[in-house]
């Protein structure tokens, strides 16, 4: 179980986690208790990667290690729950590196729209010619890299006319999470933006509040987004991952066996989230089209080519180091 301790003033300076709130030690015990939250609802692969993944840990260890999954920002949002995390209040999260842009501005280059050729070449930049940049970026940032999963590519729905064309998107009222290259993206398309949190999204469609919203197939499928929306195009304008991360401080008071256990099923978990994320992407966009959904496949070319607006948006607010960096282990990883 899980003690629950406070820290003395000089102590959290001196482990540089200096916050007024209660910092747990899981190590006191054999048996270590952990927390994991995510944002992916129940019906998701993510939350089935992950259980699976809990499951396998506890086995292996002996019920040393337990991890408590929290699904559906059920402990705050995004941004909270990486906060959360990095403060020590979490163990261990499945985050997009656009939550923590405010801590790590260089992150944000991973979700530079139309980079990716396909989930291939986004998998060969991550997981090899990019993983020790980013793993520095977010160890910089106050997390600790553990494993890739997927949310996969994002897709554009909305009430109002099929999108066939760059054209088609111009003037429409598109809902975008707090993340830059979202917004940039859709406004280089001419379409206005308004933030909404996650969980007032399908409330905000029904109402016509906005005309439409951006996730992977697999998320708007989960929340029932289409519920609202007569359209979804698969723009395909932004990859967009889910990393496993811990806390330093907790990762580090693991033994070096159960962070090599912890780290083996999280990356067999991974895979099979990518694995799951892509194989259902036909089935709920069938499934979609059954429910009256208007399901398009624009070409990716024309939409790249109005991008340049949101690239320069985005390279001043990289800067020029991350940005030439980042091109480049995009580059290397072209098959």
């Amino acid at each position: 179980m899980s003690q629950i301790f406070r820290l003395n003033r000089r102590a959290v300076l001196a482990g540089g986690l200096a916050a007024p709130f209660v910092l747990r030690s899981p190590f006191a015990f054999a048996a270590t208790e952990l927390r994991l939250t995510h944002p992916a609802d129940t019906s998701h692969p993510i939350h089935s990667a992950a259980e699976a993944m809990a499951a396998r840990i506890a086995e292996r260890t002996g019920g040393e290690i337990t991890i408590s999954i929290f699904p559906s920002n059920a402990l705050g949002s995004p941004t909270d729950t990486a906060q959360q995390t990095r403060l020590g209040a979490i163990d261990f999260i499945l985050m997009n590196p656009a939550n923590i842009e405010a801590l790590s501005n260089s992150i944000g280059a991973i979700n530079i729209p139309y980079q990716f050729d396909d989930y291939a070449h986004a998998h060969r930049v991550l997981d090899v010619t990019a993983r020790d940049w980013i793993e520095a970026q977010l160890m910089d940032a106050g997390f600790a890299w553990i494993a890739n999963f997927e949310w996969g590519f994002r897709a554009l729905s909305n009430s109002r006319r099929p999108v066939n064309t760059p054209e088609d998107v111009t003037g429409l009222k598109i809902r975008v999470p707090p993340e830059l290259a979202i917004k940039a993206a859709f406004e280089a398309l001419g379409a206005s933006t308004q933030t909404v949190a996650f969980q007032e999204v399908y409330l905000a469609l029904a109402n016509g509040l906005v005309d439409g919203q951006d996730n992977p197939v697999s998320t708007t499928f989960a929340a029932k987004f289409y519920e609202a929306q007569d359209h979804l195009a698969l723009t395909k304008h932004i990859y967009a991952t889910i990393m496993m991360c811990a806390n330093p401080r907790v990762w580090n008071g693991l033994t070096e066996e159960q962070r090599a256990i912890i780290s083996e099923e999280a990356a067999t978990a991974g895979a099979a989230a990518r694995e799951a994320v892509q194989s259902s992407e036909e089935d709920y966009i069938t499934q979609m089209e059954g429910l009256g959904v208007a399901v398009t496949r624009p070409e990716v070319e024309p939409f790249r080519a109005r991008m340049e607006p949101a690239y320069a948006q985005l390279r001043a607010a990289l800067g020029e180091e991350t940005w030439t960096t980042w091109a480049e282990l995009v580059e290397a990883g072209k098959a």
